[in-house]
């Protein structure tokens, strides 16, 4: 059975580990020195050197044939040789995630470390995804971490530092691996591919990498499934590679925020469907739409593309600087909000590309209550620059007011145009309205209210009052709140939040029901009893 190349080419030395560095430095000079600590916490993303670099501690701590001045094992010693191939009895490796119990601490770790090693200068432990333990085993592990035996070295893994116990935390060296860099992850799996001796496109390295999402184990292990794909000549070409490599292309992302950025409606539409077409996971396309616009609005933000080290080549850098140019924060949080929602919406879809289509949509379209209503249009003035699009973009009149939210009920071509200045004796006179529209769009709501009384309008904010909490949080739930805003809109004219509150009020004598308001309107008429 052949090794995965991850395994097979796993750093054995400090300096064949990719970056790092501050750890490496740290630890090589602890071990230089002889003054090596008693236990450490790795903490980062999965695939980034954790493990590694505890298994090169303890081969380093160990090496037989290692100087006293050096860090670096020799990987030529029975001790290192016993180590890589994992046979050495000193060096104890647990995965907490399949050993949780207090029982598995106590034979395996707490037991065991009474125990002097056998034949090594130091026995350590390898506790690789710690947070797994529960509570009575971070318990039982304390007190030996506390007051460890001589000749003890306790290295713990996470990815979750923070469902570690801070007593644990306190009694370990804590070193926080970080995520490896787009070029630092291509030139490891360039010297991967000359080990192999392999040749692939640098282009489809770079799609890897990205991929990959700065972890280097996931990276070679995707490369090592593009080399299943190679040819006689050892070669792969890029239409092989992207039968393994997820497909998102970068070109496509940043077109496609291009056209949002003009509101060019059918040419977004049109490379929505070219996705589906050509068997684009739109998952991952929306993901990496994301990331994308979340850089246009650090950069928008900043001014400065260095400041945040995105690792781009100069083709991304110009085109995320331009667009930075040309879209507003506001907008682009707008859209960020909106593209996180849609990427849940893609899992449960049945048209699969109808998330996608509706967001470009709410964006494009200036309907009323949407999203992108809340965005001023963009000034006819700011140049295009590298982003082509010949169609001019529609004018379209933004609404007032700083909050923006998603459509939910169509609101009529004639309805009233939005107030700016809409009072509570407007939404008092217009009440019987809105609940006879709520009993139509949504019966539930309308119980709820029929026993609600507008208090106050402040800040742009409708307080209705309830006599129980119950209701109030039923007209706070984000549906409801939504749909009550969109009929008070449609009824006045005028847009305004909504919020309920409990208060202390008399009990009013409720609306007559909404057939006796039928009939007065018919025939005229007051309720008198």
């Amino acid at each position: 059975m052949s090794t995965t190349l991850y395994r097979k080419y796993r750093p054995q030395l400090w300096k064949e580990m990719t970056n790092q560095n501050h750890i490496k430095i740290a630890i090589q000079n602890e071990i230089e020195t002889d003054k090596v600590a008693h236990a450490y916490l790795f903490c980062g993303p999965r695939g980034i050197g954790k493990t590694t670099a505890a298994r090169l501690l303890a081969k380093a701590v160990n090496c037989e044939r290692r100087k006293a001045s050096e860090s670096e094992p020799c990987n030529k010693c029975s001790s290192c040789e016993e180590i890589t191939s994992g046979r050495d009895l000193d060096i104890v490796e647990i995965d907490a995630a399949s050993h949780t119990g207090v029982d598995n601490v106590r034979e395996n770790i707490v037991t065991n470390a009474k125990f002097s090693p056998s034949r090594r200068k130091y026995k350590v432990f390898i506790i690789d995804e710690v947070h797994m333990l529960s509570t009575s085993a971070f318990n039982a592990l304390l007190k030996t971490i506390e007051e460890p035996p001589p000749r003890v070295i306790f290295i713990m893994a996470t990815t979750e530092i923070h469902k570690v116990p801070a007593t644990i935390i306190s009694r370990c060296q804590r070193f926080d691996f970080k995520k490896i860099s787009r070029r630092e992850v291509v030139e490891r799996l360039k010297y991967v591919l000359s080990m192999e001796r392999v040749e692939v496109d640098e282009n489809i390295l770079e799609s890897i990498a990205r991929s990959s999402e700065g972890c280097v184990r996931d990276a070679e292990s995707l490369l090592g499934q593009v080399l299943a794909l190679r040819d006689a000549k050892n070669k792969i070409s890029r239409e092989q590679a992207e039968l393994v490599i997820p497909k998102s292309d970068f070109n496509l992302v940043s077109d496609f925020a291009g056209y949002l950025a003009v509101r060019d409606a059918e040419k977004a539409l049109r490379l929505v469907n070219k996705l589906v077409e050509e068997g684009i996971d739109l998952s991952q396309f929306t993901a990496d739409l994301v990331e994308f616009l979340r850089k246009i609005l650090l950069v928008g933000v900043s001014g400065n593309l260095a400041e945040f080290a995105f690792d781009l080549d100069e083709d991304s850098e110009k085109k995320i600087t331009q667009l930075a140019k040309e879209i507003e924060p506001r907008r682009l949080i707008n859209w960020l909000e909106l593209f996180i929602e849609k990427k849940q919406e893609l899992k449960f879809s049945d048209i699969a590309q109808l998330p996608l289509e509706m967001a470009v949509v709410e964006i494009v379209g200036g309907f009323s209550g949407v999203r992108e209503a809340a965005a001023p249009p963009l000034s006819p003035s700011r140049p295009a620059g590298s982003v082509n699009f010949s169609e001019e973009r529609p004018k379209i009149k933004p609404l007032p007011g700083k909050e923006s939210v998603k459509k939910n009920d169509e609101i009529p071509a004639d309805a009233a145009p939005i107030a700016t200045n809409l009072t509570l004796e407007q939404v008092k006179e217009k009440w019987f309205d809105i609940l006879r529209l709520a009993a139509d769009r949504s019966p539930a709501l309308v119980f709820i209210l029929r026993i609600g009384q507008p208090m106050v309008i402040e800040n742009g904010v409708l307080q209705i009052g309830f006599k129980y909490r119950f209701h109030k949080e039923r007209i706070n739930e984000s549906k409801n709140n939504l749909v009550l805003r969109n009929l008070i809109k449609e009824a006045t004219g005028g847009d305004v939040k909504v919020n309920g509150v409990v208060a202390d009020l008399p009990e009013p004598p409720g609306p007559p029901p909404l057939e006796v308001n039928k009939v007065l309107e018919e025939f005229g008429g007051t309720v008198v009893s």
